[in-house]
């Protein structure tokens, strides 16, 4: 039984339709590659470096399907169309060679393509760059305005000690109410712990517009 297996499989008629099974698979396969790259290139060619390159490569390809090809037609028609088999092997012979030469040239430039991840580290490093920089620019915003209120609460301050009309005391004194309140509030809105940096913004413009209040205080009394 054994003996009759080995014997069929090693038979001309086995061997003969395995190798043309094969070559057209193989041939198949070479032909929709190429296919399927094309797609590729055609809705991706501005993400795609060097599309040149990725044309050679698609030829190179198509030549071999076609050297599979003509192995086929050959053991189907029982004829050498040497004529053919030349013509297609020249061709294959040119695509194989050229576009190894063109992967030799353009290596050393392959090999500086940044990656996925080293485009997805940058792109990180620059978001995270621009949101500190947006973070400090929140901070100086919020400082100065806690030294205008500052500064303004003072001078009330000072025009109530002087004023000696109840009408114009009590006024200033709403007034002052009014500037306690947006005071209070921007200490609260400005106490965000913007990028986990502890509110330090907050508590320096806090403490700075005091220190400019006081002196705006001494100034004009």
């Amino acid at each position: 039984m054994l003996n009759q297996i080995v014997e069929l499989c090693t038979s001309n008629s086995t061997l003969y339709w395995l190798v043309l099974g094969s070559d057209l698979s193989i041939a198949v396969s070479y032909f929709a590659l190429p296919m399927t790259m094309g797609i590729v290139l055609r809705d991706r060619k501005e993400d795609i470096p060097y599309p040149w390159l990725w044309t050679l490569f698609v030829t190179f390809i198509v030549a071999c399907g076609l050297t599979h090809t003509a192995h086929v037609w050959s053991a189907v028609t029982g004829s050498d169309y040497l004529g053919i088999h030349a013509g297609i092997g020249l061709f294959c012979a040119a695509a194989s060679v050229g576009t190894a030469i063109a992967f030799t040239l353009i290596l050393p430039q392959i090999k500086l393509l940044p990656s996925p991840a080293q485009k997805r580290a940058e792109l990180e490093r620059l978001v995270a760059q621009r949101t500190i920089e947006k973070d400090l620019l929140i901070r100086e915003i919020n400082h100065r305005i806690g030294n205008q209120l500052q500064i303004i609460r003072s001078m009330l301050s000072v025009e109530s000690r002087r004023t000696e009309r109840d009408e114009t005391l009590a006024a200033l004194n709403r007034v002052v109410a009014e500037v306690d309140k947006m005071s209070a509030e921007h200490v609260q809105r400005s106490q965000g712990d913007y990028l986990g940096l502890g509110g330090v913004g907050a508590t320096d413009g806090s403490t700075n517009g005091s220190t400019s209040a006081a002196s705006a205080e001494q100034q004009t009394a």
